[in-house]
């Protein structure tokens, strides 16, 4: 079992099983940037085949609540998690983002889950026991000359989650009913294209991609299958004017949470009491920004209240509500093309607010002749996710604990 820690802090685009911490002295800070592509592009390992409009946002809603059953037990003060919530970890079907990079010498292509909910890179390598089921070929680190494990009295070792056993350095999870998963922790060489040149990239990315992170959605609601780029170090230092900044802050499992005050719906704010999205000691409240969960979701109490201006909106235009249209979503109500008047939806943060237009606040099915709001229920959490977060550019600094944010046409971005 590999991973690698990027940033230090969260950021996971993963496979399964093997630990390759990055952790080289200083290298010189530069910008590199990746394609991300969803799944339903061609270019995707995970392509599903041509779906039709429905069973794509059918999967969406799919992959969406397996993401906020994971971000659910992961959020539980206690370590212990299903055995189940192994394959919610590194189960291909619950991703919708891969990236594709090069690793090793030589180097080889790998496809990597795109995911900001988690703090560790991992991949299968060789030999491995009750190997985890994939179609590429799985990691040989007797074949890459680069590939190193880290000793026991390394100081990473003596860093939580990782120890020493048996004289090797090792990364283990256990699982209620006796289930674990474990892995040497390692490091390797990571290739990126910068510049149109190919460039290595030992050490870790924080040094090396100075705490920053960026990317743009590309909104694709007809096809789902537009690319859009992930960026780092230099090329994520984006700064304009109309950029607003909320604080972020990160959990011990490496989820990014957000100090989310109130919502607006249709620009009428609610008005919920202060607190009620705080993060409790519990793990339960608090509201996290994600990309694994493509939808957003409003913890339980909060969501009826929401839902209920949602609700009241459409039905003030007379729209009428269509109860079982949906075994996915709950609020959805009879289409019209000629209809206009979608409602808005606004997150107050502690420092800014994040507005989310109509465009990116419904799944509309013209065929079956009715729409939804984009939005589910969590048990514990609330999840602003990557469906509102289309054609907005997002910067994470991790050094001043941050996150800009502004509109952007995701079409227009390309390579530096």
């Amino acid at each position: 079992m590999a991973h690698l820690q990027a940033f230090s802090v969260a950021w996971h685009i993963s496979y399964v099983t093997v630990l390759m911490l990055l952790h080289s002295p200083s290298s010189k800070a530069t910008g590199f940037s990746l394609k991300l592509i969803p799944l339903f592009s061609p270019e995707s390992p995970l392509y599903p085949g041509n779906l039709t409009q429905f069973e794509r946002i059918h999967k969406i809603f799919e992959i969406s609540k397996a993401r906020a059953n994971y971000l659910t037990s992961m959020s539980k003060p206690d370590a212990f998690l299903n055995p189940e919530d192994i394959y919610l970890r590194v189960h291909e079907k619950n991703y919708f983002y891969t990236v594709d990079v090069l690793f090793g010498t030589p180097s080889k292509s790998e496809f990597l889950l795109f995911d900001t909910g988690s703090y560790l890179i991992w991949t299968q390598c060789l030999p491995c026991v009750n190997c985890f089921n994939q179609s590429a070929p799985i990691f040989n680190p007797n074949a890459s000359s680069t590939y190193k494990r880290i000793p026991c009295d390394d100081p990473i070792c003596r860093r939580p989650p990782f120890r020493c056993e048996n004289g090797q350095c090792v990364h283990r999870i256990n699982y209620a009913g006796g289930a674990s998963a474990s892995g040497l922790v390692s490091t390797e060489t990571f290739t990126f294209h910068l510049k149109n040149k190919l460039v290595c990239v030992p050490g870790q990315l924080k040094s090396t991609a100075q705490g920053l992170f960026s990317y743009c959605l590309v909104y694709a609601y007809r096809e789902m299958e537009a690319t859009s780029i992930l960026r780092f170090g230099k090329d994520a230092n984006i700064q304009r004017k109309d950029m607003k900044t909320i604080r972020m802050f990160v959990d011990r499992s490496s989820h990014y949470y957000l100090s989310l005050q109130d919502i607006s719906v249709a620009d009428h704010r609610i008005g919920f009491a202060p607190g009620t999205f705080a993060l409790r000691r519990n793990g339960t409240g608090g509201c996290m920004i994600d990309t694994g969960a493509i939808a957003t979701f409003i913890q339980r109490g909060p969501y009826e209240v929401v839902m209920r201006h949602f609700d009241e909106h459409f039905t003030s235009f007379g729209r009428q509500r269509m109860h079982n249209a949906s075994e996915d979503w709950e609020y959805c109500y009879r289409y019209d093309s000629r209809f206009r008047a979608y409602a808005s939806m606004t997150f107050h943060f502690d420092r800014a607010d994040f507005k989310v237009e109509p465009t990116y606040m419904y799944f509309i099915f013209q065929n079956e002749g009715y729409f939804c709001v984009a939005i589910s229920f969590s048990d514990r959490n609330s999840v602003v996710g990557a469906w509102q977060q289309q054609d907005t550019r997002f910067v994470y600094d991790l050094n001043t604990g941050t996150i800009r944010f502004a509109p952007e046409n995701c079409a227009n971005d390309h390579f530096l």
